[in-house]
């Protein structure tokens, strides 16, 4: 499948990485949907693109935005995971709050958007999903536990997923290190920002995996 065939579901519009997503698909996709927690009402826009409220940690939730995609615009033909957060400073035996969150924030909404579009994925024989992991779950990294350990559970999630399915179906991960994201500078302004990561080369990283056969690959960038 052509890229300007498919349409593309992207979490996390508010976010940094998924706004640039959002901007290099809409040009060339056939419809983009970006997905927020909370929005007064869907918001369509000239660049056959719209804004959607979703909450990825809802199954119900999830299935309505789906219905409503495919009622508006067709079938989902790719799905872009890339809600999520980051925590760090506490030891392991430290911030318990912060286990939790970032399992829902990072595991829980992957999780709960691969149940829900795979079956319809499985109904068109054809789909592409992308998750978000992190290279601090693979090699470690101090004061991350929270995160990076439910980075690693995406990662399992991603091969999982990938073992599953085929047939047209794939599920692949990228692992970038340290995104250049605002929030990033800001909460490292002494850092090296020149090997971090940008969001626009995970938009071609990912254009490149939605018109391939890749499956179950876990990418660092």
């Amino acid at each position: 499948m052509k890229l300007n065939e498919m349409n593309i579901v992207i979490t996390g519009a508010n976010g940094t990485v998924a706004s640039e997503l959002i901007s290099n698909f809409s040009n060339r996709a056939a419809f983009v949907v970006g997905t927020v927690r909370q929005l007064s009402e869907n918001v369509e826009n000239e660049n056959n693109s719209a804004i959607i409220e979703m909450d990825p940690l809802d199954h119900y939730s999830i299935g309505n935005a789906i219905s409503w995609i495919n009622d508006e615009v067709g079938n989902v033909h790719a799905w872009l995971n890339i809600v999520g957060g980051f925590t760090m400073g506490n030891h392991v035996e430290e911030g318990h709050d912060d286990w939790n969150y970032m399992y829902n924030t990072n595991f829980m909404t992957t999780l709960n958007c691969c149940q829900q579009i795979l079956p319809k994925m499985k109904q068109n024989d054809w789909g592409r999903i992308v998750n978000m992991g992190a290279q601090a779950a693979v090699k470690g990294m101090p004061l991350t536990g929270p995160y990076s350990t439910s980075k690693a559970a995406v990662h399992m999630l991603t091969k999982i997923i990938a073992l599953e399915n085929g047939n047209g179906i794939t599920c692949n991960a990228l692992l970038p290190g340290i995104i250049d994201t605002p929030a990033n500078r800001n909460q490292m302004p002494d850092a090296d920002h020149g090997n971090w990561v940008s969001p626009k080369q995970i938009a071609l990283k990912i254009e490149s995996l939605l018109l391939s056969e890749e499956n179950g690959s876990l990418i660092h960038l």
